[in-house]
């Protein structure tokens, strides 16, 4: 298991990120990180496979992926049959859009359980999805809408009020721990950063950092840092023309070739024939 900080920039007029996943015969996976935002993913072709904590997963064509602001997540998109298209539709709501009517909301969570309330917040995805494909004359105003719209079936309907045990209580500081050291490694990804100084920055001597780090994510903190890079590469190699070296360096990897390394045993492909994977999604608009 691995996880980061995701820092989501929503868009000037819409408090919000929308975006369309799809993949050809690649897998399209998130390792386990988290945000602030609200995450609705639903899919419309393929699976999606992942863990909201501990809790594992199976969204399925028509289904919602839900994540709460401050939840660790994970996804893995894979197309039917785990090989083949995936197609979805991500909304990564703020929460500060929810925080206006709901001062206390840090003592609530939500929970979109039943196939109504499933339904309910489907077509919603739907509207905005389309509304920002289309893009016509006040589009953000009439997605921000529809937002709100979103923002009050949660709190009239979906919410629960949080009630922590002791051992719920222990859990919640240990992952505040491990979520101090992964916003540092994903606010300094770009750099070198060493044991040593993980270590510093979390008051352990390096061999107790290495160990805590260890058991609680699973793996050694140098695999970890390599899957925080591999996801700023591939959405570098998505969303910009920047060239397959630049990129390398802007996201902290020693060279060229230690990123297609990486790219070989995560994607099974290199960087450039990732690249050319990515397809465009066909919404049903």
């Amino acid at each position: 298991m691995e996880y980061y900080h995701e820092k989501v920039e929503t868009e000037d007029k819409i408090p919000a990120r929308i975006f369309f996943g799809g993949t050809g015969r690649d897998k399209l996976r998130y390792p386990m990180h988290w945000h602030h935002n609200l995450e609705f993913d639903l899919v419309l072709e393929g699976c999606i496979r992942g863990k909201i904590g501990k809790r594992e997963v199976e969204i399925h064509p028509g289904e919602i992926f839900f994540v709460n602001s401050g939840e660790l997540h994970e996804t893995d998109g894979t197309g039917a049959g785990g090989y083949g298209r995936l197609r979805s539709i991500t909304i990564l709501l703020s929460d500060e859009v929810l925080r206006e009517y709901c001062p206390e909301l840090d003592s609530f969570y939500f929970v979109i359980e039943t196939s109504g309330q499933q339904e309910q917040i489907r077509e919603l995805i739907l509207e905005c999805a389309e509304l920002y494909q289309k893009k016509q004359e006040f589009y953000e105003l009439e997605i921000s809408i529809v937002l709100h719209r979103i923002c009050l079936f949660l709190l009239k309907e979906c919410r629960r009020e949080k009630q922590r045990n002791e051992r719920e209580r222990r859990e919640w500081k240990s992952t505040g721990r491990i979520k101090q050291a992964i916003t540092y490694m994903e606010q300094h990804y770009e750099s070198t950063i060493s044991i040593g100084r993980m270590a510093e920055v979390m008051g352990m001597t390096p061999s107790y950092f290495s160990r805590f780090f260890r058991q609680s994510t699973g793996q050694n903190f140098h695999s970890y840092l390599m899957q925080i890079r591999l996801c700023h590469a591939q959405q570098a190699l998505t969303e910009s023309e920047a060239t397959v070296t630049e990129i390398a360096l802007n996201c902290g990897f020693a060279n060229v070739k230690s990123m297609i390394e990486v790219f070989k045993k995560e994607c099974g492909m290199t960087p450039a024939r990732y690249r050319k994977a990515i397809t465009a999604v066909k919404l049903p608009f």
